[in-house]
């Protein structure tokens, strides 16, 4: 008997596993050898908040492979080397593309950018295939039919309805709903051109919102209706706002939902929750509203929200909202600096000037030489440190020689490119640049660099100004 019930649970775990559906990415990528490659999901359209499900590594030959399960069509971010672009995918797709060097309208050496790539031997069936297509179409619409006197006429919208009714009978047949909703907001976006004749906002609403559930992971859906919706405490009348106040004062979710219902936008209570955490978060930063107040009902949301996906936005914006902005924690973190295990608590009682830069970049490596005389000039009240990413192994092995080239008397830690403080902090570009107080509060992130920037401002004038602060106290 224990061996049946041992067989059938076998095959249910062995059922569901194969139930789900397997994606792969086949890539191109000569000029990318060496660099890691990972796969993104995105969580939320609110929070931009993503999860990786698979890495890779581009191999000698050029090439690299990602493999992940994906039980949706949906849109994905890859990550490589310091780079990223975005691709769409459908269950059991299989994918091969060539990624380029760089975008032709930037520096080759840039980094931190969405490069271009192209697909081999795509299927006119496949999702990507489609999307571009009628990105194509749109684009020569608005080419041939959007210019400065077609704002100021009526005959815009008679090609804009033309347009439209070619779309919806091109497209009415297809059995990709993503594909269809798609297609529905990118026309939507189209009515928000500046035009004569356009929809007002609550034909806008109607028309395209109204009908439709709430497609959390459509792009251009999500796209569409948080613009609708952008700084909405301010569109609803006087007393909706009062009303959506006084819930915010008294920290209750509940109120803010019961009393937004009366908004004629908002009848949708899907929608209308999602909206909420929009609004919360929208000002936060505003001054008008406690902020400890909206973080309490950001909790609560996350918690005990009518809907989960609407739980995890709420627990995904709040997290943005605390993310390295001045004022707040800064998140505790663990380093090897020379030798020695230091956390974020190691540096209690100095500001922190934190330098992240990127071994073999001429663009980072040569801001290690301006450290040194601020470390010379500030170390009496702030420490620096310099964090060199890294995935060479000789230098992770033994930084000496590397410290010993670029005169670092300073802090030094040495990481590797998928070290989580990295995530933890944000840092997505190089040279970065991270400024903590003496209490482990963020002053700015990102903070100014020793290079001035375009307005010849440097991080020197915060730094004399902590001197000269503390040299004060100290009398």
């Amino acid at each position: 008997m224990l061996k049946i019930i041992l067989t059938i649970l076998l095959f249910g775990c062995t059922s569901t596993l194969f139930a789900k559906s397997l994606n792969s990415i086949e890539g191109f990528a000569p000029s990318y050898v060496g660099k890691k490659v990972a796969i993104f999901e995105i969580d939320d359209y609110m929070s931009m908040l993503t999860t990786k499900v698979a890495t890779a590594e581009v191999k000698a030959d050029s090439t690299f492979e990602l493999n992940f399960f994906n039980d949706r069509t949906r849109k994905y971010k890859i990550e490589i080397g310091q780079n990223h672009f975005h691709v769409y995918t459908q269950p059991d797709g299989k994918y091969k593309l060539y990624v380029k060097e760089s975008s032709p309208y930037l520096d080759k050496n840039a980094t931190g950018i969405e490069v271009e790539f192209f697909f081999i031997d795509l299927d006119s069936t496949d999702i990507n295939y489609k999307i571009l297509m009628f990105e194509d179409a749109s684009l020569n619409f608005l080419k041939r039919n959007y210019n400065h006197e077609a704002k100021n006429s009526t005959q815009f919208v008679e090609q804009l309805d033309t347009f439209k009714t070619e779309v919806h009978n091109f497209y009415k047949e297809d059995t990709s709903t993503f594909f269809r909703k798609y297609v529905r907001f990118a026309i939507a976006s189209l009515d928000n051109l500046a035009f004569s004749g356009g929809r007002n906002k609550f034909e806008k609403y109607d028309f395209y919102i109204k009908p439709e559930t709430v497609w959390y992971q459509n792009d251009r859906y999500m796209e569409y209706v948080l613009k609708y919706y952008e700084n909405y405490a301010s569109e609803i009348s006087s007393e909706l706002n009062e009303s959506f106040y006084q819930g915010v004062i008294k920290s209750s979710p509940t109120m803010v939902i019961n009393s937004l219902g009366a908004d004629y936008a908002l009848d949708n209570i899907r929608l209308r929750e999602m909206i909420m955490i929009k609004m919360l978060s929208d000002v936060f930063y505003t001054g008008d509203y406690p902020q400890t107040n909206i973080l309490t009902m950001l909790d609560s949301i996350s918690n005990n929200g009518l809907f989960e996906e609407n739980q995890k936005i709420a627990s995904n914006i709040k997290y943005r909202l605390l993310d390295l902005v001045p004022g707040v924690k800064m998140p505790n973190f663990r380093l090897d600096v020379k030798g020695e295990s230091k956390s974020k608590d190691d540096y209690k009682g100095q500001h922190l000037y934190i330098q992240f830069i990127k071994e073999g970049s001429s663009k980072s490596e040569n801001d290690i030489e301006l450290i040194r005389p601020l470390y010379d000039k500030y170390m009496r009240y702030t420490e620096m440190l310099t964090i060199v990413v890294t995935d060479d192994e000789e230098i992770l092995n033994d930084p000496s020689a590397y410290i010993k080239k670029y005169k670092m008397g300073w802090e030094t830690s040495f990481i590797r490119s998928d070290d989580e403080i990295l995530e933890k902090l944000n840092v997505k570009t190089y040279p970065h640049y991270i400024l903590m107080d003496a209490a482990g509060y963020v002053v700015a992130a990102p903070a100014l660099s020793p290079r001035p920037n375009n307005e010849y401002e440097t991080i020197e004038k915060a730094l004399h100004g902590i001197h000269k602060q503390r040299e004060r106290m100290e009398k």
